[in-house]
C-alpha cells in the first residue's frame, strides 16, 4: 500500500512511470532454456541424425541434467519441433512491431533480407538437414510442415490483416498474400545436383526480394501520366 501511494505521488509531482519497451516480451527462464536446448540440439541431428541422437547427448551438450531436459521436453519429437520453431524465426522474423517503418523496409526485416553471410549459410545447412530427416521419417515432415511454413503463413496473414487496419495495406485476403509472398520469397528454393539449398537470387538475393517487393506494392500496371 505505502508502495502505491508512493508512486501515485510520484507521478503528481511530475515524475513519468518507465516505459516499457517495445518488442517481445521478456522471456521466462523456461523459456530461455528452451531456447537453449534447441541451439544444442540441432548441431547433433546435423552431425548424427535424429534417430542416433539421444537426449543425454543433448543434455550433456547443453550442460543440463538429463531430467531438466525431460521436464522441458518430454520427448525427443517435442525437441525437434522447438527446433524447428527457431529455425522458422530465422526464416520469418514474426512475431515483430514493425507498425512504424515503411512496409517495404517491414518486409525486408520480416524476410531477413540483409541476414549475414555466415547465418544465411548456417539456415540453410539446417533446412536441408530437415529435409532429410524428413525423407527418412515421416512423422518429422508432417511437424516440419506444421511448426515451419504452416505457422509461418499464419503469422504473416496476421501481420497483414494488421496493415490493412492500420490503413498500411489494401489486401482482399491477407492468408493468401501471405502465402503468396511466402512463394515469392522461398518458392524457387529447391535441392540442387550437389543436394545444397539455393533460395531464389542466389547471390543477388537481396535486389530479387527488393524488386519482388517492390512489384507487389507497387503493382505491374502502368503508371499514370503526371
Amino acid at each position: 500500500m505505502e508502495k502505491s501511494v508512493k508512486q501515485s505521488s510520484d507521478n503528481v509531482a511530475g515524475q513519468q512511470p518507465e516505459r516499457r519497451p517495445r518488442g517481445r516480451p521478456k522471456k521466462t527462464s523456461d523459456e530461455a532454456q528452451r531456447e537453449a536446448l534447441a541451439d544444442a540440439a540441432w548441431p547433433l541431428f546435423l552431425e548424427r541424425g535424429f534417430q542416433r541422437t539421444t537426449m543425454s547427448d543433448v543434455a550433456k551438450k547443453a550442460h543440463v541434467s538429463l531430467r531438466t531436459l525431460y521436464q522441458l521436453f518430454p520427448s525427443k519429437l517435442g525437441l525437434f519441433v522447438a527446433v524447428v520453431e527457431a529455425h522458422r524465426q530465422t526464416m520469418i522474423a514474426l512475431p515483430g512491431d514493425y507498425d512504424e517503418i515503411p512496409v517495404k523496409q517491414a518486409l525486408m526485416k520480416i524476410f531477413c533480407v540483409d541476414i549475414a553471410p555466415e547465418a544465411q549459410q548456417r539456415r540453410m545447412t539446417v533446412m536441408a538437414m530437415f529435409l532429410e530427416e524428413s525423407r527418412n521419417f515421416p512423422e518429422l515432415g508432417a511437424i516440419l510442415e506444421e511448426y515451419g511454413p504452416q505457422q509461418a503463413r499464419k503469422l504473416l496473414a496476421s501481420w497483414i490483416e494488421r496493415q490493412i487496419t492500420l490503413g498500411r495495406m489494401n489486401v482482399a485476403e491477407p492468408a493468401m498474400a501471405a502465402h503468396m509472398l511466402m512463394d515469392v520469397a522461398f518458392g524457387a528454393m529447391s535441392l540442387k545436383f550437389n543436394n545444397a539449398l539455393a533460395l531464389p537470387g542466389a547471390s543477388e538475393r537481396r535486389e530479387y526480394l527488393l524488386a519482388c517487393f517492390d512489384m507487389l506494392i507497387n503493382g505491374i500496371g502502368p503508371r499514370p501520366a503526371d
